[in-house]
């Protein structure tokens, strides 16, 4: 099949994929020179009559729209046998590879990828179509990030015909509805609930539902609840397993109405900053508080001792010399009371005031100050210190903690980037990571969600990270073609379409002329944003030399007399190299010089007859 072309226009160059119901090939538009893929329909479908014309009436449907995130369907054609669809090439990876070496994949990540499927899926239903095997298998991601959504066309193909081979479940079971498992009728619900199903497996690494058999897979779709998202990957954000819990409900009146309304659930995840509240931690310090006595009588555990008259001698004197030491010892203290100071820092206000008045002493505050490391209503310092001895009585003065300083964060969305940055700094705080998206609501330039929110309490010098706009996304318009023209001619194209030149290298040439572009770094027809660039390659020469190629037709009997005219197309340009009158049925030879490759068209009474390749 390598090396075949197909409709006389699509050069198979190798195969790059294979599914259920089609081969997958890269190929090349001979007419608008550009890279493509053509799925070439299994021998199964293309068999069947009636699958066929609903294959090509859905594909041509599909291919009437158009957005950034769904696979473009630019042809549906038949040659001989094969049945193909042509479309968009992407240049990346398939979401089942991302999974497969991936997964489980960063929330953040799975939550940018799954927006945009929704984005793709709101739009086609907008448009009456229902994808009905939205899987990662169909859902393509190009090496700069861009989602891309295939295959609408052959899975309403396939759904709408209702056609099963093998007596195997077309499609994959693994993101079915409940609904579509039960063949009951179908709404852009079952889109929403294999979306869900795409956004469990990318954030857990597993489908929400696994058997050995299809029809036990599509059973438990119907019938079980799957395992909680987060006890597989406690990553996960409650509020993101909130929506996809809501997305894979077994009643389509509980999910998402509209893929919009899970777009929207996931931006406003993004727009708080993917925080989760958790609450405030306290300070992890373990106070160690004094014994409790219990109560209760200990009389009994005494026992009164017989004491001698030798030990009544005894104690009298040990008593006095205790009292004429003490006088010599403690001087004038020894007629007041004293205590040793107890360590009340870092204990909370009541256990210290309690502490103190168990003692004798008189608890004072005398100021609070803020503490990043002593918790609030905790005693940060004490005079007296610990172990002074003091008389009873005496106050005791404590400074306590208000806790660490805390800065209200501003509310710096909807305002422009520089002043919420001003508005920052006025507040002690940073500016901090500034990621920039586009987004229709906000425009250029404002900010659209910050990190920490607005009234959240933080410390001095926190950083606050912001999402800001790009503006609204810009029309995407297709890259035209600029091969084989001039300079100024290629100039005057770029500029139609919004298109900068970036570059312009020469080199030698021997397929161009002189001043020819011999080849563009994005090739025609492939969409892009206005604004974005190009490069091209100037041919110096010498260019390719002439060629001549003898021409016959024969001319049909349906008119009596049939003006014969010939255009030629090549590196030169288009140009007319016949035109003359001839009978009907007559042979016409007609010998054409080219340059190059290029095609001879040729026209009978003004209507295009048939095309030579001239090469």
């Amino acid at each position: 099949m390598k090396g075949r072309i197909l409709g006389d226009r699509y050069e198979l160059i190798e195969k790059v994929g294979e599914g259920g119901m089609a081969i997958v090939y890269k190929a090349r538009c001979r007419i608008l020179d550009r890279i493509v893929a053509v799925k070439i329909l299994k021998n199964e479908y293309a068999n069947d009559a009636s699958f066929v014309e609903k294959f090509r009436t859905e594909a041509l449907s599909v291919g009437r729209i158009s957005h950034p995130n769904i696979v473009n369907v630019y042809d549906v054609g038949q040659d001989d046998e094969i049945y193909f669809i042509v479309m968009e090439y992407i240049d990346g990876q398939s979401l089942n590879e991302l999974i497969r070496q991936s997964a489980p994949l960063e929330v953040e990540q799975a939550i940018d990828i799954a927006i945009m499927i929704c984005d793709a899926i709101h739009h086609a239903h907008e448009k009456g179509i229902i994808h009905r095997d939205i899987k990662p298998h169909n859902i393509l991601i190009t090496n700069d990030g861009m989602v891309k959504v295939a295959d609408f066309g052959i899975a309403r193909a396939i759904n709408g015909a209702t056609i099963t081979y093998g007596k195997n479940i077309v499609g994959s079971v693994h993101y079915i509805s409940p609904e579509q498992a039960k063949g009951e009728p179908l709404d852009r619900t079952t889109d929403i609930y294999s979306a869900g199903c795409v956004l469990y497996e990318m954030l857990t690494g597993r489908v929400p539902f696994e058997a050995e058999s299809p029809i036990t897979v599509a059973l438990k779709h119907i019938h079980d609840e799957p395992v909680a998202p987060r006890s597989m990957n406690q990553d996960i954000p409650a509020s993101i397993e909130a929506i996809i819990t809501k997305s894979i409900d077994k009643h389509p009146s509980q999910r998402y109405q509209t893929a919009q309304e899970m777009r929207n659930a996931l931006l406003n995840y993004h727009s708080q900053g993917g925080a989760e509240y958790t609450g405030r931690r306290r300070n992890d310090r373990t106070i160690i508080m004094a014994p409790v006595d219990c109560e209760g009588d200990d009389s009994d555990m005494r026992k009164k001792k017989k004491i001698t008259p030798l030990g009544i001698v005894l104690m009298i004197a040990a008593i006095l010399g205790l009292f004429l030491g003490g006088i010599y010892v403690l001087g004038d203290n020894f007629f007041g009371d004293e205590v040793a100071v107890p360590n009340v820092e870092e204990m909370n206000i009541k256990e210290a005031n309690e502490t103190l008045s168990d003692l004798g002493l008189v608890m004072t505050v005398i100021g609070e100050e803020s503490s990043d490391e002593i918790e609030k209503d905790f005693i940060i310092s004490q005079d007296p210190s610990a172990e002074r001895n003091v008389k009873a009585g005496r106050e005791i003065k404590v400074i306590i903690s208000k806790g660490s300083e805390l800065i209200t964060v501003p509310n710096i969305r909807g305002i422009d980037i520089q002043e919420a940055a001003v508005r920052l700094r006025n507040k002690d705080l940073e500016l901090g990571k500034t990621d920039k998206i586009f987004d229709a609501k906000y425009k250029e330039g404002l900010v659209i969600s910050q990190d920490p929110y607005a009234n959240t309490e933080v410390k001095p010098g926190v950083s606050v990270d912001v999402m800001v706009s790009k503006g609204e996304r810009p029309e995407r318009v297709k890259m035209p073609g600029l091969v084989g023209r001039t300079l100024e001619d290629a100039n005057k194209l770029l500029n139609e379409s919004n298109i900068i030149l970036a570059g312009v290298t020469k080199e030698e040439s021997i397929a161009f002329f002189e001043n020819q572009v011999s080849s563009q770094d994005v090739a025609s027809g492939v969409l892009v944003e206005e604004g974005s660039s190009v490069r091209i390659v100037l041919s110096t020469g010498p260019g390719p030399t002439a060629q001549i190629k003898s021409l016959e037709i024969k001319l049909p009997s349906d008119q009596e007399y049939y003006k014969v005219v010939i255009r030629v197309t090549d590196a030169r340009g288009q140009r007319e190299v016949y035109n003359m009158m001839h009978q009907a049925e007559d042979n016409v030879f007609a010998g054409v010089n080219y340059f190059g490759t290029g095609r001879a068209e040729v026209f009978l009474n003004g209507i295009l007859d048939k095309t030579f390749e001239l090469n």
